[in-house]
This record gives C-alpha cells, sequence and structure tokens, in this order.
C-alpha cells in the first residue's frame, strides 16, 4: 500500500471536514444575527404626572439620557410627561425623573445696600464692627459707609425672586438661587442682580426735587457660590445720580446671607 498516497487522502479528508463545520458555524451565525434583526424591538411607555416641575422644562433636562428609541412628550397644560423606549433605558429615564422632580427648598436672605463714600463722614456704629466692612475699608478708598436699606427675602430653589429696595424703592434686586448639595465651595449657587429703576431728578422749576422713573441700570450682576449660613459682599458699583456734584465719589455696597431652611 502507498502509505503516502494513503496520507495525502487522510488530510484532504480532514481539510473538507473543517470547510463544513466552519462553513455550518458561519451559516448559523449569520441566521442568528439575521433572527435577531427581525425580532421586533420591545418598548415600554410610561406617563408621569409632575408635581414639582413643568414637563416641558423636565423634557429638555432628560435630553442626554435619549437614545434612538427614545421618545419623549410634554403636556404643559397638564404637566404630563409621557416616555417611550427600551425597557433597559426606560429605567435610567425614570429614575431621573424622581431625582429631578422633588419639592424645592425653601431659602432665606438678608440684604444689605450700604452707601459708601469717599469723602471724610460718620459711620453707622453698628458698621464700624462688621467684619465685612473693616476688610473692604482696606480695600477700597471708601471713608464712610451708612446702612441705605436692609431686608429679609424668601426665596424658593431654582424660581427667580424679585424685591423692591432702598429708599423711595429706587432699586430692585433680582435673586436666582440654586441648591447644590455636590458643590464642594458652597451649597447655594446664587445670581444676584441689582438694578436702579428710579432717579433723584429736578422739577422744571428747579425749586423742587422727586424721584422719577428711569430704564433700568443694572448696578451689580454677580453669581456667587454661598454656605448656607454664611455672609458674603456680592458686588460693590458707583451710585447713579446724574444729578449729584459728587456721584463719581459715592459707592454702593451690596452684602448678602443665606441659608436654607
Amino acid at each position: 500500500m502507498n502509505t503516502k498516497k494513503v496520507k495525502k487522502n487522510f488530510l484532504t479528508l480532514i481539510l473538507a471536514t473543517t470547510m463544513v463545520i466552519s462553513l455550518n458555524s458561519f451559516l448559523k451565525a449569520t441566521a442568528t444575527d439575521e433572527a435577531k434583526q427581525q425580532e421586533p424591538k420591545v418598548v415600554k411607555q410610561e406617563v408621569v404626572k409632575l408635581k414639582y416641575v413643568e414637563a416641558g422644562t423636565l423634557q429638555k433636562l432628560l435630553m442626554p439620557y435619549c437614545g434612538p428609541d427614545t421618545r419623549i412628550s410634554a403636556d404643559d397644560k397638564t404637566n404630563v410627561l409621557t416616555v417611550s423606549d427600551n425597557p433597559e433605558n426606560l429605567e435610567k429615564i425614570m429614575a431621573a425623573i424622581r431625582k429631578i422632580d422633588l419639592q424645592p427648598k425653601d431659602l432665606v436672605f438678608t440684604i444689605q445696600l450700604i452707601i459708601s463714600s469717599e469723602a471724610e463722614g460718620p459711620t453707622d456704629p453698628e458698621l464700624k464692627n462688621d467684619p465685612l466692612v473693616k476688610e473692604l475699608q482696606k480695600l477700597l478708598r471708601f471713608k464712610s459707609y451708612q446702612l441705605l436699606d436692609a431686608t429679609m427675602v424668601r426665596a424658593i430653589d431654582r424660581r427667580e425672586s424679585t424685591i423692591n429696595f432702598g429708599p423711595n424703592n429706587q432699586f430692585d434686586i433680582i435673586l436666582r438661587p440654586e441648591v447644590s448639595e455636590e458643590s464642594p465651595q458652597g451649597n447655594i449657587k446664587l445670581n444676584v442682580i441689582l438694578r436702579q429703576k428710579k432717579e433723584e431728578m429736578k422739577s422744571q422749576s428747579f425749586q423742587e426735587r422727586f424721584w422719577g422713573a428711569i430704564n433700568p441700570i443694572t448696578l451689580i450682576d454677580s453669581n456667587l457660590n454661598l454656605k448656607s449660613g454664611d455672609r458674603a459682599v456680592v458686588g460693590v458699583s458707583r451710585l447713579n445720580i446724574s444729578s449729584s456734584p459728587d456721584v463719581n465719589n459715592k459707592g454702593l455696597i451690596l452684602i448678602i446671607s443665606g441659608k436654607t431652611i
């Protein structure tokens, strides 16, 4: 018997068998992939009645969670959010909704508006020992400090609050707080805007002075991180009094403290 011929036939048989097995495996894998592609996608739907956040606002906040199967619709009239998605991603979206749609926190702020002058003059006794005012005296050229107005404001997390402020309500203050437990610098992110909306004017006869409405002028627009219970200087601005000869010598200092309640 020709041994070489037997070995050659044997190797040929093994090679042919291997090719058949590989072809069958490839065909099975292809058939499985095609079957998976033909399987209908499982999509679930949830209808959520929101308690605290507006549906349209929350719809925008959920955009980072959206995938190819995500469908979100918002009804602002009923404050209802309808979400459909594959089960896995839908659960992530529902968890995000539960985390965001929470009762907003209440905050209380104490605001002081101080008028200062570069000219020599008296300083209010309660301000002489104020640690923040002492620091400002080192940094600024102002020599005298008088408390123009002070008030306490109740605010709600992530909502805008506006109050009239100062003698003759010549200013208004806009607060936009956002409570963040994760911020290492402070748990209240706060935007504060101080605007002047009235100006002291002279009558046509120049014998009387009065406060007249003007287009609001933004004097301070500041963002700060405030720890609950802490007190900070929001900003310093020149006082806009067009009819006053010493307008450039006077300034406004806004100081605020806040805490969650």
